[in-house]
């Protein structure tokens, strides 16, 4: 199941938990469910990805936010694994920028991109999980 986790004002984290009752299963099915979750987490992101460079697009100026967006490696900390898509200052140095479009400023409205492509994509994030996690060999039911 993912779930959004707004780490900051310029990315959207993936979560995928809960899986204590389900790993006995998959460890019944000989198959490593890291891999296949990492898998699941990264193909779902994209369509995000596509959203925010989209959006990025729309106010290209200079070009620095549009090459800030980014989608990280997963990251896995014990069961949690998490996947990062966004604008990523450290890809694209004054990248940061983005948050003051995405939030707006006392001189000029909000348009949100980052924060609404996760919103827009929930559908399709859980159909490509599932398919993706049956793809590679998960017992889904």
């Amino acid at each position: 199941m993912a779930r959004r986790r707004y780490t900051n004002s310029r990315f959207i984290t993936l979560d995928v938990s809960g899986f204590e009752d389900y790993l006995q299963n998959i460890a019944a099915a000989g198959k490593n469910v890291d891999d296949a979750v990492k898998t699941a987490l990264v193909e779902s992101a994209k369509p995000i990805q596509e959203d925010i460079k989209a959006w990025a697009e729309k106010h290209k100026l200079t070009g620095t936010t549009l090459a800030g967006v980014d989608l990280a490696e997963p990251v896995q900390n014990g069961n949690e694994i998490t996947v990062a898509v966004g604008i990523n200052d450290e890809k694209s140095p004054g990248a940061w920028h983005a948050t003051f479009v995405e939030h707006g400023t006392p001189n000029q409205p909000a348009d949100p991109g980052i924060r609404t492509a996760f919103e827009r994509n929930k559908s399709k994030v859980k159909k490509i999980q599932r398919d993706v996690l049956k793809r590679e060999g998960m017992p889904l039911d």
